[in-house]
């Protein structure tokens, strides 16, 4: 099946239906992904196991940045609940104008996120499948139907290779590969070389799925890279 073929599958609305805090998204086919740290919290984190609050960049095809992230969590919860404590992330523009707002629940068991833009407002869902080898995920509009699954790899298995998320439709059998993808570079050249993540789909997907695979990343992130560099 074409490229063109699968993109036509995905959900695409009208450019005037775009909402207006999400226009930075709407011709965007990718983005990248850098964590922010310093040296005291690198260090905090790898002598005392203190697990700072993670703040990125994201940037354009050109190195160009285009959103910020920093995460609102308690000190206490992250240290005794990892990857199961509550978070917030507020993702704001260059104006400093929160357009994306990602809430993580307290779970116990199968995680979840809810994608918010403008902040208040779901316009969708990022929900864990459980899986005994392998991270998978089904990416939710804001009705909470499915709207496509994210297949990554047998995380301890990878070495020396880009780890892939794959962006699949909700039948694996319609098509022979992904239509995109969230991918930890191994090594990335280019105006974004040193990119932590990589986040790969058609240019004409729905805005609001857009937002939801950067809200993917960060969950995926979260969950299997908090401890790791």
């Amino acid at each position: 099946m074409e490229f063109s073929e699968v993109t036509a599958m995905m959900p695409s609305p009208e450019p005037y239906h775009c909402p207006s805090h999400l226009e930075t998204l709407t011709r965007m086919d990718q983005l990248f992904i850098f964590k922010e740290e310093t040296f005291e919290e690198c260090l905090a984190e790898a002598c005392c196991g203190i697990m700072p609050m993670k703040r990125y960049n994201v940037k354009d095809n050109t190195g160009n940045k285009v959103f910020s992230v920093v995460e609102d969590s308690e000190c206490c919860e992250r240290q005794c609940f990892g990857s199961g404590s509550s978070f917030i992330m507020n993702v704001t523009d260059l104006s400093n104008q929160e357009v994306i707002r990602l809430v993580h629940p307290f779970v116990c068991c199968t995680q979840e996120l809810e994608v918010q833009s403008p902040p208040g407002t779901a316009i969708g869902y990022v929900r864990q499948n459980l899986n005994v080898c392998l991270p998978k995920f089904t990416v939710e509009n804001e009705r909470g139907e499915p709207a496509f699954k994210i297949e990554g790899p047998c995380i301890v298995c990878t070495c020396c290779t880009d780890e892939n998320f794959e962006l699949v439709s909700l039948d694996g059998a319609v098509i022979d590969r992904s239509f995109g993808k969230i991918f930890k570079p191994f090594s990335y050249s280019g105006p974004n070389a040193g990119a932590d993540f990589v986040l790969r789909f058609p240019s004409n997907l729905d805005v609001k799925m857009k937002a939801a695979v950067l809200g993917a990343c960060m969950l995926i992130d979260w969950m299997y890279y908090q401890k790791r560099k």
